[in-house]
């Protein structure tokens, strides 16, 4: 009997027509973002959301090189396609991948039905963010859950991971693509100074016990660890919104390291296992060009995306899990 995993995430916009539909999901979502003040009123306000920002980030999507698309939808497709060979190649059992995404197709209504018209012996759940957060990983699971009587039927064994940051494949695709940055640098990894660049969160969140700053900390050390960083620090991106959010800003520190005179600066997304707005536009076009214009050398670590060795870290991480 074969196996089967299914992949969990936020999804995104299948081409410029499809952006407000997937901001209108997202932004009507109060499970992960509550205005508190009813659902018709907050639909409502998530229409007009949608509306305004679609049209503001619409070119973003066009610069980003797939005529609209959400990168995040071509990697994630190209790599769930490089792991039943991996996993195959490990167990000798086949493996069936299904994609469900929050807030746009494939949604994981659609991937759950898709599995209850096999039998497998084991499903793994594996949402696509390696640090837990209510936000992400916890919406992806609220979402499954859902429709687990429609699975559970179907499957002798659920096997789910909450979080992957820890797992050894993975941390050195990312040692990997630093040493890179530094060799770009023309300099030794010594000399380089790493800022860990992570998504921020609602400070709100983290007091109500969201464990992802934890883990976006413990995550920083310890691949300072492996990788012998002694100068690095985590900044946070990506804010949106009048609350207040986790800091320090990305912005902020980069302008405190130019001040500073800081130079041989590589940034780590470490939050972001693929390429998106944030760090094909945030990163590379707003944050990083004004430490280049001082003087002072600068450059992002490559994202994973669909690399192999990145597709080879994800079947040892469903692996870790099941063996």
């Amino acid at each position: 009997m074969k196996d089967a995993l299914i992949v969990l995430g936020m999804g995104g916009p299948a081409g410029v027509a499809t952006i407000r539909p997937f901001l209108y999901n997202l932004f009507s979502d109060r499970e992960i973002i509550n205005f508190h003040i009813g659902d018709i009123p907050q639909k409502l306000i998530a229409r007009i959301i949608a509306s305004k920002r679609s049209k503001k980030i619409a070119p973003e999507y066009l610069k980003m090189g797939f005529n609209g698309v959400s990168p995040q939808n071509v990697y994630t497709k190209e790599l769930v396609q490089k792991i039943p060979k991996l996993y195959q190649e490990k167990t000798g059992t086949n493996l069936d991948i299904f994609s469900g995404m929050c807030y746009f197709h494939p949604f994981i209504k659609e991937a759950a039905e898709n599995i209850a018209k096999s039998e497998y012996n084991k499903l793994t759940v594996l949402p696509l963010f390696p640090h837990y957060s209510t936000t992400t990983t916890g919406a992806c699971f609220s979402k499954l859950n859902k429709f687990i009587n429609l699975i559970a039927p179907k499957v002798r064994q659920i096997s789910t991971i909450p979080y992957w940051y820890e797992n050894k494949k993975y941390n050195g695709c990312i040692i990997k693509r630093i040493k890179i940055a530094a060799e770009t640098l023309g300099t030794n990894i010594e000399n380089c100074f790493i800022l860990f660049s992570a998504h921020s969160l609602p400070e709100k969140a983290v007091n109500n016990g969201d464990p992802y700053v934890s883990h976006i900390e413990t995550h920083a050390k310890l691949l300072a660890e492996i990788g012998g960083f002694n100068k690095w620090k985590i900044s946070y991106q990506s804010k949106v919104g009048p609350v207040k959010w986790v800091g320090p800003s990305t912005i902020d520190t980069l302008n405190e390291l130019k001040t500073a005179g800081i130079n041989n600066i590589i940034v780590v997304p470490i939050a972001f296992i693929s390429d998106h707005i944030e760090t094909l536009i945030e990163l590379d076009e707003m944050l990083l060009p004004s430490i280049k214009r001082s003087g002072l050398q600068i450059i992002r670590a490559q994202s994973l995306n669909a690399d192999d060795d990145f597709a080879e870290s994800i079947t040892s991480v469903i692996l870790e899990k099941n063996l």
